[in-house]
């Protein structure tokens, strides 16, 4: 007998599993996880529990897309105590989203109980499952196009209870020492038990529960059982009370927001910048930025490097400079209904001349990255709700509008295949701000995946949650790191046809940070596991470390970017004065230095190497030209041009 019959059988006025079923239509039960922990001890009668469902349900009067919110109330709790050594918790699940976005009455009765079958290479490092690919669409890099794509952990959950056998109302699984009794509380809520510990239930337990409608009436006499079972004068009960939903209210209409100003257009930018004063030797030119508005706030406070400033080579003598203007940022409403957050300033810079052929500043909904290189010395920039790609002469040559905030942005180092996350907000405002400060922080929200090849076509979607981390993508396939023991981990790329082969097993005492860049590499960050020192290895496709080394404690940033065309890569870190332990607050003004070293990404050989003083707090700001002539380096007040030397 499946789940869904099981448990028919055994709705009943006395919650016998023995007696005969109430007439009712055959329906699944209710699949969700607990979105918090739950311990007797923390929670109070009338206090509200949120679960999310993960499988699409069908019911009557109610459909719940996964991803919707249930809400339970706690109508009576029994801790753990010196005079009480059992402890209970009835939980009564009264209100559900039904609707796309609006929480309203629906009855739900908590028949089952699992322990989360959780993939520790999705779950616990925040992973996706794998994009998967083949040949059938010819699209670029073989990937086919997935219209239905589903196999996120966080989705599927396992199977969820179809993973035991035998299931049955009241069952727990996985769960030592805690017992279901359903139906038996007060307003027929299901009653949590532990004889001789606090009851204690953790995030994303698993839950199943049947649509309260298909219950039979137990008479006044519901409730008795959890009564009897407390201690007298502990257990308190929540009144019965009603609970209508109300609809959230139409957002005012708001302008569209305002994506670009042409701030300064050929052939009016003709005047060149002046020279900067750079004392550095090695510098080949300096071109200060003062004059466009360009200055860094060293005392503002940061826990990793920004995203503000940028600098790339849109042609061989086309340097692209970015960053906050820090003027005041009128809020634009039209980006779902957010505005503009941020104003960028973009200069396009002749680096022979020092000349400024263009500048405009975008308007930004956001506050994270905006600007992600592509090949061929493009740039990928978010502006507004749009996509747009940039080529010579910050001419916009693919663009795309977006219908939804951007959650995350990827490429591989090719460019040609890019993943974007955009959220589906599934909750009203009201629903929002309850599971906000219920949970204390942002609560998770589906992302629609789109995997679009260079001409922003779509090859592929997904569905996916902001709980997880975007992917990771190389130009053969998707790098996945899977978590083997406490400090054991294991690199893995899945290849756009479905191989699978193993890139690198390594230790680490705290969770590895991972970017690509060209030409086709890999940049890992860990933790020594002895030490606890941060090390990084840059490694090829096919798992060949070409670069591997440790951070010293003072180095609070690291990145790494390569070109194409020369088969070179710069590793970049940046110095503090004093030590500041990984997540610790620091200031703009407290960087010491930025050291670049730019290797062969085919031998690790070292070929230049220079530090900066001044460095500006962002993991960008330098870029190497397409022809590996020049390292163009961004600082606090000027742009510094360093020649490279050449084999």
């Amino acid at each position: 007998m499946g789940v869904s019959g099981i448990f028919l059988a055994a709705i009943l006025a006395g919650g016998s599993a023995t007696a005969e079923p109430p007439l009712a239509p055959t329906v699944m039960p209710v699949q969700a996880e607990l979105l918090a922990d739950l311990q007797a001890r923390q929670l109070k009668v009338g206090e509200l529990v949120y679960a999310r469902v993960f499988s699409n349900w069908e019911g009557p009067g109610c459909s719940l897309e996964r991803g919707a919110i249930l809400e339970a109330k706690v109508v009576a709790v029994v801790p753990h105590s010196k005079t009480s050594r059992a402890s209970q918790v009835a939980l009564s699940f009264d209100g559900a989203q039904c609707a796309h976005a609006q929480m309203g009455p629906f009855s739900l009765i908590l028949a089952a109980v699992a322990v989360s079958e959780e993939d520790n290479s999705s779950r616990t490092l925040d992973m996706p499952r794998a994009f998967g690919s083949g040949n059938s669409s010819g699209a670029p890099n073989g990937m086919r196009s997935l219209t239905s794509y589903n196999s996120d952990v966080w989705w599927i959950m396992q199977n969820g209870f179809a993973r035991f056998a035998n299931v049955h109302t009241g069952g727990v699984y996985g769960i030592r020492g805690l017992s279901l009794s359903v139906a038996t509380g007060p307003e027929k809520s299901s009653v949590l038990s532990s004889s001789d510990r606090d009851v204690a239930v953790f995030k994303h337990t698993e839950l199943l529960l049947i649509p309260g409608a298909l219950v039979l009436e137990k008479g006044a006499g519901a409730g008795a059982a959890f009564a009897s079972a407390a201690t007298p004068g502990v257990i308190a009960s929540a009144s019965a009370s009603g609970n209508s939903a109300t609809a959230p209210a139409a957002p005012a209409p708001v302008e569209e927001a305002l994506l670009e100003d042409e701030t300064c257009a050929p052939p009016d930018c003709s005047v060149a910048l002046p020279e900067g004063e750079a004392a550095d030797g090695h510098i080949a030119a300096s071109i200060s930025l003062g004059s466009l508005g360009y200055a860094q706030r060293t005392g503002v406070e940061m826990d990793t490097l920004g995203q503000e400033e940028t600098l790339s080579y849109l042609s061989p003598k086309e340097l692209l400079v970015t960053f906050n203007h820090h003027g005041m940022v009128p809020r634009l409403g039209g980006i779902d209904g957010g505005g503009t957050v941020r104003i960028i300033r973009a200069a396009l810079v002749d680096a022979d001349t020092h000349k400024v052929k263009r500048i405009v500043d975008w308007h930004l909904p956001d506050d994270r990255q905006y600007l992600w290189p592509l090949a061929d010395h493009r740039v990928l920039v978010h502006v507004g709700n749009e996509l747009r790609v940039y080529g010579p002469g910050l001419n916009v040559e693919e663009s795309m509008v977006l219908d939804g905030p951007l959650w995350f942005l990827r490429t591989d180092p090719a460019g040609e295949t890019i993943v974007a996350g955009i959220v589906e907000e599934r909750h009203s405002p009201e629903l929002h701000a309850k599971l906000r400060e219920n949970l204390e922080k942002e609560p998770d929200e589906n992302i629609r995946v789109l995997v679009l090849n260079r001409r922003f076509e779509t090859t592929a979607t997904a569905t996916a949650s902001t709980e997880f981390l975007p992917p990771v993508l190389l130009n053969e396939g998707e790098v996945k790191l899977y978590r083997q023991s406490e400090k054991r981990f294991h690199l893995v790329m899945e290849t756009w046809d479905s191989e699978r082969r193993s890139l690198a097993r390594f230790s680490s005492s705290c969770r590895p940070e991972m970017s690509t860049s060209s030409p086709d590499l890999l940049f890992l960050v860990s933790c020594n596991a002895l030490t606890k020192a941060r090390e990084y290895r840059i490694l090829r496709a096919d798992g060949k470390v070409i670069l591997q080394g440790q951070i010293p404690v003072q180095e609070i940033g690291y990145a790494a970017l390569g070109n194409e065309q020369v088969k070179e890569v710069i590793l970049k870190t940046v110095e503090t004065a004093e030590p500041v332990e990984p997540g610790a607050v620091f200031h703009p003004g407290d960087l010491k230095s930025e050291r670049l070293r730019v290797y062969s990404a085919v031998n690790g050989r070292r070929l230049f190497s220079v530090q900066v003083s001044a460095p500006v707090a962002s993991v960008g700001g330098y870029a190497m030209a397409p022809d590996g002539r020049e390292l163009a380096v961004l600082t606090r007040d000027e742009i510094a041009i360093y020649a490279l030397p050449q084999e």
